[in-house]
């Protein structure tokens, strides 16, 4: 989790421009006339690393009825910004294929030529990500326009424009802190620092804390900082070259006193000059105060410098080196309230034809009571197999297909969910108390060729990423909160039977000797995103 998340923020910004965009709450409704707006963000860029943004169109669908549109074309007219910096698509980003936009002259046209399902309301799609990268010899305050076009299907067009600035290079960095131990029921400060790294003074800074538990926050809030889905706070001093800093006044957090010993918290974090700052979160619309959170009601904090500080000059910014601007302050929950997930298997019993619903998932045997949405490592993450011949029809809302069996039509992989072969489960709730298990919702069908060849469930599994990276020591570390390996997996037993029924049967349980092991409590809402989505009026489309 640690170095996902630090992958995440020392990238583009495009990744967290989509992480917001699908956080985004209802917009105002777009002003009567067009259908569409696009809207791309003010960009200053330095030396020869390219700021990548995505271009944005509102896309507003009237009557209250979904739409398909047969075409959404927008064009960028660079030749205001040519004599300064590049601008071409980030094909790494390209989610419609290589041949989305062609570039001639001045001018990129981007076009996706396919039907594209749009909610009622307002629609954000992040249709293309563009790399902005300063020319050689172009000089510092030198700016010029890009010009955007949008049409969706046969609508009226609309234009906007956005400036391409060149900054003046800075180099803020993180400082990685020494995990802390803290005893249950007791509060630890964050360990928060940043250094100037460069060979100009920084003019004010942005801290942002990506995973900062509200509920963790002790003691004094600061009215320079707002604390919503992500914890920003802003600062107005001056950061002499070769400095590093910490805060005036400590942040706190404080652990839960039933909170299971060897949770981990990663408060995981970024520095950014206010100009990136800006960048990185202008979408089109003014986030709120869900997204950003509100003041502090408390005074403000500042920086200090560590010894001492220099003197201080002005300057206008941009990183050149965003990869060294992580800062992680971790802590682990001390004692010995060590706790052992075990996996909740479940056997389906019919015969071909039957429809049965069955309950798996995980029980927490305890002592310790695990906070899924406060540590990083107290998530078991379910894994189902579904049994050999069994049709899942059925799928919890909180699972999502892992692996498909090799025969499985692509286009059944993107729009039907119980055509998976596995699936990865992520928990419905914010703590599960000691005895108490998550339990997710599946119907199998029985085929007429169904063996009795047992499923699985599967917990506490280290899964590597899609990029084909193997899991680090990291990665595995954070899964040794779980003092009991045995009972990670559970099997999902088939039992056939003559004749069919044609009709479904009841749950079949969970496994029995698991649950008696946990005092027979069997109860259960997971994944922050997915919860989002549910709430808002926006839909995120990339």
């Amino acid at each position: 989790m640690r170095r996902a998340l630090q992958r995440l923020l020392s990238g583009s910004a495009v990744a967290l421009l989509a992480a917001a965009a699908v956080a985004a709450p209802g917009t105002p409704a777009l002003a009567a006339g067009p259908a569409v707006r696009v809207h791309f963000p003010d960009i200053s860029v330095v030396g020869k690393d390219p700021k990548v943004s995505l271009v944005n169109l509102w896309i507003d669908v009237p009557g209250g009825k979904p739409t398909v549109t047969r075409k959404i074309f927008v064009s960028v007219d660079t030749a205001d910004v040519d004599g300064i910096a590049t601008v071409a698509p980030f094909d790494e980003f390209d989610e419609y294929g290589d041949d989305l936009c062609d570039k001639a002259g001045t001018v990129i046209k981007c076009e996706i030529d396919d039907e594209l399902y749009l909610e009622p309301g307002v629609n954000l799609l992040g249709m293309v990500a563009l790399s902005v990268t300063a020319k050689p010899g172009a000089a510092e305050g030198e700016d010029g326009k890009l010009a955007f076009t949008a049409q969706v299907d046969d609508g009226p067009a609309a234009t906007s424009q956005s400036t391409v600035d060149i900054g003046a290079g800075v180099d803020l960095a993180g400082v990685m802190a020494k995990p802390v131990t803290v005893a249950p029921g007791r509060s630890a400060a964050l360990d928060v620092q940043v250094s100037n790294t460069g060979t100009r003074p920084v003019k004010g800074a942005v801290l942002v804390l990506e995973s900062l538990d509200p509920k963790m926050t002790e003691g004094e809030t600061f009215s320079n900082c707002r604390y919503g889905l992500i914890t920003s706070c802003t600062f107005e001093d001056e950061l002499a070259t070769g400095t590093t800093y910490e805060l005036s006044k400590a942040m706190r957090v404080k652990v839960p006193a039933d909170a299971a010993a060897g949770s981990r918290a990663s408060v995981i974090g970024g520095w950014y000059t206010p100009s990136d700052f800006k960048e990185l979160i202008d979408l089109g619309f003014d986030l709120d105060d869900e997204i950003l959170g509100k003041k502090g009601t408390g005074g403000p904090v500042a920086l200090r410098a560590v010894p001492a500080r220099k003197g201080l000059r002005a300057a206008g910014q941009v990183d050149t080196n965003p990869d060294n601007n992580i800062m992680v302050s971790e802590f682990v929950v001390g004692g010995d309230r060590r706790p052992d997930m075990a996996a909740i298997g479940a056997t389906i019993s019919g015969a071909a034809g039957d429809k049965v619903r069955a309950k798996v998932g995980y029980v927490n045997n305890g002592p310790g009571a695990l906070y899924l949405g406060m540590f990083d490592n107290v998530d078991p993450l379910t894994h189902v197999f579904v049994p050999a011949g069994l049709r899942t029809t059925k799928v919890d809302e909180a699972c999502m297909p892992f692996a498909y069996p090799a025969d499985t039509d692509p286009d059944d992989m993107y729009e039907d969910v119980t055509a998976a072969s596995e699936y990865l489960c992520f928990n419905k709730v914010d703590k599960t108390e000691a005895a108490a298990s998550n339990l997710f919702d599946f119907t199998f069908e029985v085929r007429e060729n169904a063996s009795a060849k047992a499923g699985q469930v599967r917990i506490n599994e280290v899964i590597g990423c899609e990029c084909g990276e193997e899991p680090g020591d990291d990665d595995i570390e954070d899964h040794n909160i779980d003092r009991n390996a045995a009972n990670d997996t559970a099997k999902i037993a088939v039992e056939l039977s003559s004749g069919g029924t044609g009709g479904g049967l009841p749950v079949t349980g969970a496994n029995a000797g698991l649950v008696g092991a946990a005092g027979g409590v069997l109860l259960l809402a997971g994944v922050l995103g997915l919860m989002l989505v549910r709430r808002r009026r926006v839909r995120f489309t990339a």
